[in-house]
């Protein structure tokens, strides 16, 4: 928000979780503050229960481009989703959409049998993969069972570039041990902002178990102790955990990415000036 306002840009979500409706406070969603002073994209775009594919996001960044454009609008593309910033950069692959039946097949395996599956298929990708994210093991598995090619290959052979391919990439790299009291914290703050709330009228609405909405970090968990089967303590130890997991495997792709530039971070400064000054002199070069 602060580079944004030293730099007159708009907002651009990557997140893979702040496109659905009605998942705002376990999404760390901005407020409605914050979008009427700067103005937000990418949010809101589906319901939980509703399919949305890296290739709908390649489409919905692409509309968003296109109107930065005609109004010679810059904006600032932020967020850890991997796999938005990989499309919108490096392109997406020409592989086929995943047939539902396709994909109902699979999903009947557990998450140990897809690796299993896709590491003895395409090594390769398999390699460079989050193997315990089912989402992604789905669609390589659907890619390879239905065309007889796997991922890697349609990757390496037949992507179509990204519209952001040009563009500088800044990470923000601060050290995993400083990332842990800011998670506790930010858990903490996040159920007292009436996160069990929101998880339970999630969980009146049909189609939300078992959708993609359902699996970001902490929903099932909160969901469990608005029923009374986990306590606090243990909630927010296990989401903890989980959220630091998943911030070690952001920093390990984000490393891995072309053309980016890293920024460390002061954890004693949450809003650092000096990690402001510097995002906002790159992004005005």
């Amino acid at each position: 928000m602060e580079v944004a306002r030293k730099t007159n840009a708009e907002i651009v979500s990557m997140d893979a979780f702040q496109i659905y409706r009605g998942m705002d406070i376990g999404t760390a969603k901005p407020t409605s503050k914050d979008r009427m002073e700067i103005p937000h994209h990418l949010l809101d775009l589906v319901s939980p229960e509703e399919p949305f594919s890296a290739a709908d996001y390649k489409r919905e960044g692409e509309k968003v481009l296109m109107d930065l454009e005609k109004r010679n609008q810059g904006a600032i593309w932020v967020g850890g989703t991997g796999l938005y910033h990989r499309v919108m950069t490096e392109g997406l692959s020409a592989a086929p959409r995943t047939e539902s039946e396709t994909a109902a097949q699979i999903e009947t395996m557990s998450t140990t049998e897809m690796a299993d599956e896709i590491r003895k298929a395409d090594p390769a990708w398999a390699k460079g993969a989050d193997l315990r994210n089912r989402r992604r093991m789905v669609r390589a598995l659907a890619v390879w069972r239905q065309s007889g090619r796997v991922m890697s290959d349609w990757q390496k052979n037949q992507t179509v570039s990204g519209p952001l391919a040009k563009l500088k990439t800044y990470v923000l790299m601060p050290k995993i041990e400083d990332l842990i009291p800011l998670i506790v914290k930010r858990v903490e703050r996040m159920l007292e902002e009436g996160w069990v709330e929101e998880v339970q009228e999630l969980m009146t609405r049909d189609g939300w178990r078992g959708s993609l909405g359902s699996r970001a970090i902490g929903y099932a968990e909160v969901g469990l102790l608005g029923e009374g089967k986990m306590g606090r303590k243990e909630v927010c130890d296990k989401i903890v955990a989980e959220t630091r997991a998943y911030a070690k495997r952001q920093l390990t792709w984000f490393r891995g990415l072309p053309n980016f530039q890293v920024i460390e971070l002061d954890p004693q400064l949450p809003a650092s000036q000096r990690t402001v000054e510097t995002l906002a002199t790159a992004l005005t070069e």
